[in-house]
């Protein structure tokens, strides 16, 4: 098998996926569209997982990557029918920087909370106008690929739910982690 396949059998493809193929719930995130693709993603990811590393720990944050990745990719199954491809790490990024800004959120002062309440109402519109077909032409995709934005909501919705968890333990437990 040539190299060159290796995205083909792991994307999200919604026949395969529903043939059996579950894999691809988990796959669909690692391989991309384009180079340009995969480092934006990569560079997102890595910089909501070093913020929410610390409230987490590296084995919570390690659960949460591998429970995500097929509840955002299932999320298309349910919601996206006619989305039958997808690659990329954007709906991991976005359940990253969701959490990330979730968990900074009870130890930041008012000035903290009012600029995540902007990065919040940045990261809607940016879905809305995904919803509405806008694609940002520096992200990578090749002409023909629509943008799967269900991804990116379902995205928000592990991460605020996964922030909500934590910052209800920590209160219960009395502030710590």
């Amino acid at each position: 098998m040539p190299f060159d396949a290796a995205p083909e059998l792991l994307e999200f493809d919604r026949h395969a996926i529903l043939a059996g193929e579950a894999w691809r719930l988990w796959t669909c995130h690692v391989v991309h569209y384009s180079s340009q693709h995969a480092l934006i993603d990569l560079a997102t990811a890595a910089a909501a997982a070093t913020v929410a590393q610390p409230s987490l720990g590296w084995r919570r944050l390690g659960i949460l990557l591998a429970a995500g990745a097929p509840l955002i990719a299932a999320g298309l199954l349910l919601i996206a029918p006619d989305c039958l491809y997808y690659r990329g790490a954007s709906g991991i990024a976005v359940m990253l920087a969701v959490l990330a800004a979730g968990t900074l959120w009870p130890r930041a002062a008012t000035r903290g909370r009012a600029v995540l309440c902007l990065l919040g109402a940045a990261l809607a519109t940016k879905i809305a106008a995904e919803a509405g077909g806008y694609n940002a032409g520096w992200s990578g995709l090749p002409a023909d690929v629509i943008v799967a934005w269900q991804a990116h909501l379902f995205g928000a919705i592990i991460g605020a739910s996964t922030s909500f968890i934590v910052c209800s333990i920590r209160v219960i437990r009395g502030g710590n982690s």
